[in-house]
């Protein structure tokens, strides 16, 4: 009885996990996150600065990364705490506004990526979080979340898909062209 207890609140929690990293994917990796890397990529500006990153040496690199990795995810903690307390607008002004410098910590260790793998700390830390990921990424949780906000936005894109407008258009009794 208490096992199953067990089994079915960590399922719940899990199940809200991962549809707040879902969310969080699709939302604002994948829609604000990913253009502002793009565009910091295409920056002339930071072709150059490229060169300058990549002549450092891996130990003042690694100083440099992990001091934007850690002021995105101190941003990250001070917006949750925010959150909490129910300061939502602020909370949500400070995590917008670690995206760009998110995106540009992305961008910096992209490009410095072979000279910070070279810690042999660092490496296993990342091969144990693309492991983690892998973990979330093919559970039979994530797969269904996946599956059904798929089937959401299908819903969602049928519904406002031109044949629907038209219909209700004529229901409403506006001329159709």
């Amino acid at each position: 009885m208490l096992k199953n207890l067990y089994r079915k609140a960590t399922n719940a929690l899990l199940t809200v996990l991962v549809f707040i990293y879902l969310v969080l994917e699709e939302i604002v990796w994948d829609r604000i996150a990913a253009p502002i890397y793009g565009f910091i990529r295409e920056l002339k500006i930071l072709h150059k600065l490229e060169a300058v990153i990549l002549k450092l040496n891996r130990y003042a690199l690694l100083v440099c990364f992990l001091v934007l990795f850690a002021a995105v995810e101190l941003l990250g903690i001070i917006a949750i705490g925010l959150f909490a307390q129910g300061q939502v607008l602020i909370a949500t002004v400070i995590y917008v506004g670690k995206i760009p410098i998110a995106a540009f910590t992305f961008w910096v260790f992209q490009i410095a990526k072979d000279k910070l793998l070279t810690f042999a700390w660092f490496k296993l830390c990342y091969e144990w979080l693309l492991a983690q990921l892998h973990k979330i990424k093919t559970s039979v949780i994530y797969v269904n979340i996946k599956a059904k906000i798929s089937s959401m936005k299908m819903w969602f894109k049928s519904l406002i898909s031109s044949e629907s407008i038209r219909r209700i258009k004529a229901v409403l009794g506006f001329k159709l062209s």
